[in-house]
C-alpha cells in the first residue's frame, strides 16, 4: 500500500495550481503496427490536465482499447492515457511515473474500425504527490490498444500496442 501511494497515483488532494497551455503539433507512429497518434494541445487548469489527441487505425485489423478506467490499483496496472515523467518512487527507485487520465470525451469506439480515426480530449487530476516535475520533461502516453482481438483475449504483452510520445513539455 505504501508503494502505491507514491508511484504516480492520483490522490483526492489537489496538486499545486498550474495554469499553462501548450499548443503542440506532435505526430507519433507505433513501431509494431500502423497506428498514428497526434497531440494538439496539453492544458493544465484548475487542478486538472487535459490533452487533445487522435489515434488513427492504419492497420488492416480492428483496434480494441484496453480497459483503463481508474481502479483500486492506483495506476499500477494502467492501460489508459497518462502524463508520464521520470521520477523516484517511495523506495528511492527511478522509474516512470504515470499521471492517469480519468476521462475521455468522446470515449474510444469499441472496436475502432480499420482506417478510422478517434479524436478525443483526455483529462485527469494533477496529483499533489508526487508533484509534477518543474524543469523536466513530461511525455504523453496514448491509450493501449490491441490489434485484431479484444483485450481480454490477447495472448500476452506482445499483442498490445503501448506508445509514449517522443516529444515532451516542460513546466
Amino acid at each position: 500500500m505504501l508503494l502505491a501511494a507514491g508511484c504516480g497515483s492520483s490522490t483526492a488532494e489537489r496538486g499545486p495550481p498550474i495554469e499553462r497551455t501548450f499548443d503542440i503539433d506532435w505526430h507519433d507512429r507505433a513501431s509494431a503496427q500502423k497506428i498514428e497518434y497526434t497531440a494538439r494541445q496539453i492544458v493544465f487548469h484548475h487542478g486538472r490536465w487535459s490533452a487533445r489527441i487522435t489515434l488513427h487505425n492504419g492497420t488492416d485489423k480492428l483496434l480494441y482499447p484496453a480497459p483503463w478506467k481508474p481502479s483500486d490499483s492506483n495506476g499500477l496496472t494502467w492501460n489508459g492515457p497518462a502524463l508520464v515523467y521520470s521520477g523516484v518512487d517511495v523506495l528511492g527507485n527511478r522509474r516512470l511515473i504515470y499521471v492517469p487520465a480519468d476521462s475521455a470525451t468522446p470515449e474510444m469506439p469499441f472496436p475502432l474500425a480499420r482506417g478510422a480515426t478517434w479524436r478525443s480530449t483526455v483529462s485527469g487530476k494533477v496529483p499533489a504527490r508526487p508533484a509534477l516535475p518543474r524543469g523536466n520533461k513530461i511525455w504523453l502516453r496514448y491509450s493501449v490498444v490491441v490489434a485484431g482481438m479484444p483485450y481480454a483475449e490477447a495472448a500476452g504483452n506482445g499483442d498490445k500496442v503501448d506508445w509514449i510520445s517522443d516529444k515532451a513539455v516542460v513546466l
